[in-house]
């Protein structure tokens, strides 16, 4: 068992969704299914949004794929910009990464500083 931790820092050139303005951005994030979904702050008329959030989860044995979707928040529904999925095995290994990673499926790139430690029991 560990502890990570997850900073959404910013995103940049996310596809306009909407036909009038730019995106109002947010981004959920979630270690699987079954575990909850944190959710940033929807970031305002932006393509290129910055949130510098943090986010803490106790994270178990198995679940080894760090999950992202990203989308534009509108009155009626949500559209969703795309994804991104992070294989943690090399996190486990440096302990810390600061990147960018690009938007599964459109264009796009998310910068996200992670941090794991591992829990003594």
């Amino acid at each position: 068992m560990g502890q990570l931790e997850v900073t959404v820092v910013e995103g940049r050139n996310f596809k306009q969704k909407d036909t009038f303005s730019a995106n109002d951005a947010y981004v959920k994030i979630y270690l699987d299914e079954k575990t909850p979904k944190e959710k940033t702050k929807a970031k305002l008329n932006s393509n290129n949004p910055t949130w510098n959030q943090s986010f803490f989860f106790n994270h178990l044995y198995g679940q080894d794929t760090l999950h992202l979707d990203i989308y534009d928040k509108d009155a009626i529904k949500d559209e969703k910009i795309g994804s991104v999925h992070i294989d943690l095995h090399q996190l486990y290994l440096k302990g810390h990464i600061d990147d960018w990673f690009d938007i599964l499926d459109t264009q796009g790139q998310i910068r996200l500083i992670l941090h794991y430690e591992r829990l003594q029991i």
